[in-house]
């Protein structure tokens, strides 16, 4: 009483002010500090070159990093149905286009989407085709929403390479390995299929997983900013393919306007013998089926507007 009195009122109100305010400036130096943190691991941890000894997984995938600027016309994602079925050297031969396969063993869509996206950094490929085995290879919500957060922020995906740390990481980011192949997964090998007579006709439709569609959504809006054409290409598998797959891509393809290719369907054009042009029983094709698979990936590719100008 006796300070009101006095005119001598006593307030917490500046003191508050104060406190707040040294709050928000410790958690702006904070988030400062940690982007900063972040920036600078991701830069010392990516690898600096595309080889295996630098920390780069994927080799034959990544091979097209180190390939000259606009160079590549056509690139493929997809699993090991992708990256043994579509060999680049012969569609080149049999038409001219150059394509890379960016296909790798059990590849997620999410994965797919990665490659693409690094892959348009460099190149300004005219056509992407997605193998879709890799479509019913299901993506959870998890490794969706993570597959994001490494992309905006690389360090998550390289905090490990620590352990193999060199002083060229210091340097610059100089890609130099090329695979000869241009990504496709070369086996000789010869092991027949049992059941040559897969694709049974039937209404039945395999589901597709909601964020495994998501993920394909994505990817094709990256090549329409890109200025790609995406095309959903199944190709001949006697052990993983059926008529229900069919049905499914068929379905998506309709619905997000997308041209769809079932080599399973077309296989008295491919002139497949489920006998030679297999590696192992049906599930991949080997080098004689890959032969007569890009061979007509060649001439269909010929007729794309794209390439016919």
């Amino acid at each position: 009483m006796s300070e009101m009195m006095n005119g001598n009122v006593t307030s917490n109100e500046p003191v508050t002010k104060i406190g707040a305010g040294k709050l928000v400036l410790r958690a702006l130096l904070f988030v400062v500090i940690l982007v900063v943190l972040m920036m600078v691991g991701t830069r010392l941890f990516h690898p600096k070159n595309n080889r295996e000894d630098f920390g780069m997984g994927e080799m034959k995938a990544n091979g097209i990093l180190a390939e000259p600027e606009n160079t590549i016309q056509v690139i493929t994602v997809g699993d090991s149905e992708c990256a043994l079925a579509f060999a680049p050297n012969v569609i080149e031969e049999a038409s001219g286009i150059v394509a890379y396969n960016c296909g790798t063993t059990g590849q997620y869509l999410y994965e797919s989407y990665r490659y693409l996206r690094q892959a348009f950094e460099r190149q300004q490929p005219k056509v992407v085709i997605l193998e879709t085995n890799t479509i019913y290879q299901e993506c959870k919500l998890s490794n969706y929403l993570f597959s994001k957060v490494e992309l905006a922020i690389p360090l998550f995906r390289y905090h490990d390479r620590w352990k193999d740390m060199r002083i060229e990481d210091l340097g610059p980011v100089e890609y130099t390995w090329t695979d000869d192949l241009r990504g496709y997964m070369h086996y000789t090998d010869v092991e027949p299929a049992p059941n040559p007579e897969y694709m049974i006709p039937s209404g039945d439709v395999r589901g597709i997983a909601r964020w495994n569609r998501q993920c394909v959504k994505d990817i094709q809006a990256l090549c329409e900013e890109n200025g790609a054409q995406l095309i959903l290409i199944s190709s001949p598998s006697a052990k993983n393919w059926s008529y229900p797959n069919h049905n499914g891509i068929a379905a998506l393809a309709t619905e997000m306007g997308l041209t769809y290719i079932d080599m399973n369907l077309i296989q008295d054009q491919l002139q497949i013998d489920w006998q030679v042009d297999t590696k192992d029983a049906g599930d991949h094709m080997n080098w004689t089926g890959a032969q007569k698979v890009s061979r007509w990936l060649a001439g269909y590719l010929s007729t794309l507007e794209v390439f016919s100008k």
